[in-house]
């Protein structure tokens, strides 16, 4: 009899838990603590907890509510949906938001980022916004420009350069930097920073000067504090294979120096001059199901070209012509035309074919190449090797 006793017992200590269980209520009412008490730990538990316990309870109550409907029971029907919308505003609110962002930033804790994207994904009233704005005004000249960007605290966020803003450099100079205060360089052109946890404005920040980048090398190289009429020296460009330079030019302006010219005389506030090269290669070669180390005999093999753009100039009238020294090759629709290659981009060139003799021993290599010439006359060769099966 006490055994039984005992056994009804340890059933009821193991049951009375279950029957006492948390509702939504009851967490949403502990998140609430924790918001209040700046607890962003416990607030970001709590509401993890709340968020499963809503869930379920909703469940439970769609089946009253399909319940409520079958029977017709309209009392149970309104009751539901009344249930209903309470657990749908357990959830942040504005003041919650507010509350937990000053705890975030004020907290110094290593865990601020992580409870900001936290907040960020989970609260409809927090998407931190990095405003970039400038304006800029002369004598027959004026510009403005603002972005807006939201993205969630500690992304990433690239600022824009000199020539993704535009803008005429010889009327409002050349973007320095960006700043939290107009008058201050904080950031470079350019540079990627950190989304901030709160809202925040960067002013672009321009100074008189005359800049030459060349973003083949990554060199540059910058004269600040210019006047109108001052005489600098323009640098020597770089020496690139395959490359033609083809001088220097300002986008913001419409200035150019060609090649030959050692000397610009500024003009207003300056400008930001931009290496230009011209530059066409056959990036990659294709044989279709047969492998460029392993080509067989007395075969048509289809030959892919890759052709690329690799300079910053668009290249116009470009003519193909695929072309062996070999005489135990035979080449097939050799010829190609481009009205227009752009700057950084690929084309494909398929269509040839090569047909290597019977009689071409194996482990010959057999050079291929691709000429292509502009419509100004200027050439680029690559050349490839094919080797026979």
């Amino acid at each position: 009899m006490k055994r039984k006793a005992l056994s009804v017992l340890l059933i009821l200590l193991i049951t009375v838990p279950a029957l006492f269980a948390a509702s939504a209520q009851d967490l949403y009412e502990d998140f609430q603590a924790a918001v209040t008490a700046g607890s962003v730990q416990e607030a970001v538990d709590a509401y993890g907890n709340m968020q499963e316990k809503v869930a379920k309870e909703m469940e439970d109550l769609q089946d009253d509510l399909d319940k409520a409907i079958q029977k017709n029971d309209r009392q149970l029907y309104a009751n539901t949906r009344a249930d209903m919308r309470e657990l749908s505003s357990y959830r942040l609110s504005k003041a919650d938001t507010d509350a937990l962002l000053t705890a975030i930033v004020n907290s110094g804790s290593d865990q601020a980022s992580e409870w900001a994207q936290w907040l960020y994904e989970n609260s409809a009233y927090y998407h931190p916004v990095l405003t970039l704005t400038t304006s800029v005004s002369g004598e027959g000249y004026s510009r403005s420009y603002t972005r807006s960007v939201s993205v969630a605290p500690g992304s990433d966020v690239t600022l824009p350069t000199n020539e993704q803003l535009g803008g005429n450099a010889s009327v409002a100079g050349v973007l320095t930097g960006w700043g939290i205060t107009p008058d201050e360089v904080l950031y470079a052109p350019g540079e990627t920073i950190t989304m901030s946890y709160t809202d925040q404005t960067l002013y672009a920040i321009y100074s008189s000067q005359v800049s030459f980048t060349d973003s083949y090398t990554n060199d540059s190289k910058t004269f600040s504090d210019v006047a109108d009429g001052d005489v600098i020296e323009v640098p020597s460009p770089a020496t690139l294979e395959g490359a033609i330079f083809e001088g220097w030019y300002d986008p913001t302006s419409g200035q150019y120096l060609s090649p030959e010219d050692t000397e610009y005389t500024v003009r207003g506030m300056g400008a930001a001059f931009q290496a230009l090269y011209i530059k066409a290669e056959a990036s990659e070669l294709n044989c279709g199901y047969y492998d460029i180390a392993s080509i067989p005999v007395s075969t048509q093999v289809p030959l892919t070209f890759t052709l690329s753009n690799s300079g910053t100039e668009d290249l116009h009238d470009v003519t193909i012509k695929v072309s062996s020294d070999s005489d135990q090759v035979t080449l097939m629709n050799t010829s190609a035309r481009l009205r227009t290659m752009r700057a950084g981009e690929d084309y494909i060139l398929r269509g040839t074919k090569i047909v290597v003799a019977s009689d071409c021993a194996s482990g010959t290599q057999l050079p291929i190449t691709v000429t292509m010439t502009d419509g100004d006359g200027n050439s680029f060769t690559s050349t490839f090797s094919l080797t026979v099966k």
